[in-house]
């Protein structure tokens, strides 16, 4: 995807790993395309092409090369999630249905999520 979102993705990926040594890291293939369809285009303005043919494609380049799992950095790219998955047999890692997996195993029904600062309104886990 974009470049700032896929170098932070791959920095945060390198400080997880406990490594000595470079070859402690694990291996990843990556496909930062700056020409993916604008997705606030498509989605909110109903302008431009859609993004789900070109990242459907960048998947399975990154299956044929090997890769085990995918990830992708953009929160608005995960709407097309479903185009991706049709297109690999590997796994995407959703971060949104694994951020809201996550938030209910910690908070449960009705847990708070977060609290608008200006209005004080407070979002709850469904």
């Amino acid at each position: 995807m974009g470049p700032e979102a896929t170098i932070l993705l791959q920095r945060k990926l390198v400080e997880a790993i406990p490594a000595d040594d470079d070859r402690d890291h694990i291996p990843l293939l990556i496909d930062m395309n700056p020409q993916v369809p604008s997705r606030i285009a498509n989605l909110i303005e109903g302008t431009g092409d859609s993004p789900a043919p070109v990242l459907a494609n960048m998947a399975r380049r990154l299956q044929h090369a090997g890769a085990k799992a995918l990830a992708m950095p953009c929160n608005t790219a995960h709407h097309f999630a479903g185009a991706i998955t049709q297109a690999v047999d590997i796994p995407l890692l959703n971060m949104v249905e694994l951020a809201a997996d996550h938030a209910d195993r910690v908070l449960g029904l009705g847990g708070r999520v977060g609290a608008c600062l200006a209005c004080g309104e407070t979002y709850q886990a469904l």
